[in-house]
C-alpha cells in the first residue's frame, strides 16, 4: 500500500512535469542541451508528449491505492448488516428531493422496502439531508405531516401561507397544461390540500405540546400516533434532533404511500440511526397491527 501511495504521488509529479513540458515547448531551447528540433519541432514534441502525459496517467490510474472508505460508509455498513439489509453506491440523480443517491442502505420490515439514504438540495446552501422511506401499501389510507411544535412550524405550516402555495402551484400548472392535455401537479396539489388545513390534537396534552400535526384523516391519525411505540419513538427523535420531520404522503396510485422520516445533515451517529430505524420499524408495526396495512397478495400485486 504504501509503495503504491509512493509511485502515484511520483507519477502524479512526472504527469505535471510533462505537462509544463508541453505549454513551454518554444521556451526549452533556452535551456543548456534541451533541443527541441531533436523531435522534429514544436509541434510533434507537444503531440510525442501529450501521448507521454496520457500513458503516465493511465498507469497512474492503474496502480492507484485503493481509497479508504468514508466514515459514512463504515457506519451505514454496520447499519446494514444489523438491519439484514445491503449497502450500495448509487449515481447521483436529481428528484424533488434535489440530488439524490450515493451511499444507500436498503432493508426489508415486515415486508415492507425501506430505503436509507441522502438527499442535496438546489439552494443556495447545498443543504443535506438524511432520509429513511420505507413504501407502504394502505388499505386504510391517510396522509400526515408531523413536525416539533414551534413558532417557526407555526409560520411555515399555517394555513395562510399553504393557501397560497397550493393556488400558485395550480395556477402554474394550469398555464402550462394548455394544450398538453393538463397533466401533473394540480393532482399533486389536491392530495396536498391537506396542508392548508388547521393543525390537529391528538388528545394526549404532552404529544400534543410537543408536536404540529396536520393530517386529511383526523381519526386515523389520531390513531396512528395515539400508539405507544410510535409516540415514544417520536420523542425520542424530538427529543434528539432539531429541523426534522415525519410525512406519510398519498403516491397516486390507490393504496400507495410513501412514508419518509428526514433529518438534517448526514447522519455519522450510530445512535440517531438507530433511533431512526426504530420509529419507521414502529410505525410499520402500527400499520400491520391496526389494520391499516394492506394484506400481502395486495401489496405483492
Amino acid at each position: 500500500m504504501a509503495v503504491r501511495r509512493f509511485l502515484s504521488v511520483l507519477l502524479g509529479l512526472l504527469a505535471i512535469l510533462v505537462l509544463a513540458a508541453i505549454l513551454w515547448a518554444p521556451f526549452l531551447s533556452l535551456f543548456p542541451g534541451a533541443k527541441v528540433e531533436a523531435f522534429g519541432g514544436v509541434a510533434r514534441f507537444r503531440l510525442l508528449g501529450a501521448g507521454v502525459f496520457v500513458a503516465v496517467l493511465l498507469v497512474r490510474f492503474l496502480i492507484r491505492p485503493p481509497r479508504k472508505p468514508s466514515r459514512r460508509s463504515i457506519l451505514w455498513g454496520e447499519y446494514a448488516s444489523a438491519t439484514g439489509g445491503t449497502v450500495t453506491e448509487e449515481l447521483r440523480r436529481f428528484g424533488p428531493m434535489g440530488w439524490t443517491g450515493g451511499t444507500t442502505v436498503r432493508w426489508n420490515c415486515r415486508g415492507v422496502p425501506v430505503t436509507l439514504s441522502t438527499s442535496t438540495s438546489t439552494d443556495r446552501d447545498r443543504n443535506q439531508f438524511t432520509q429513511l422511506v420505507a413504501e407502504v401499501r394502505l388499505a386504510r389510507g391517510f396522509q400526515f405531516h408531523i413536525v416539533r411544535e414551534s413558532l417557526i412550524a407555526k409560520v411555515f405550516f399555517s394555513t395562510q401561507l399553504w393557501n397560497v402555495a397550493l393556488k400558485a402551484v395550480k395556477e402554474k400548472e394550469g398555464e402550462a397544461s394548455m394544450g398538453m392535455g393538463g397533466v401533473s401537479s394540480a393532482a399533486v396539489a389536491d392530495r396536498l390540500a391537506f396542508m392548508a388545513d388547521k393543525e390537529i390534537l391528538i388528545g394526549e396534552p404532552k404529544f400534543d405540546d410537543a408536536f404540529f400535526v396536520k393530517s386529511d384523516t383526523p381519526a386515523l391519525a389520531r390513531e396512528f400516533f395515539n400508539d405507544a411505540g410510535v409516540s415514544s419513538s417520536l420523542y425520542a427523535i424530538g427529543g434528539s434532533f432539531k429541523g426534522w420531520q415525519l410525512t406519510l404522503m398519498s403516491r397516486g396510485p390507490a393504496g400507495d404511500y410513501q412514508l419518509t422520516l428526514s433529518l438534517p445533515g448526514a447522519m455519522l451517529k450510530s445512535q440517531g440511526l438507530d433511533l431512526s430505524r426504530q420509529l419507521l420499524e414502529a410505525s410499520i408495526r402500527c400499520f400491520a397491527d391496526r389494520g391499516m396495512l394492506a394484506a400481502s397478495k395486495s401489496r405483492a400485486a
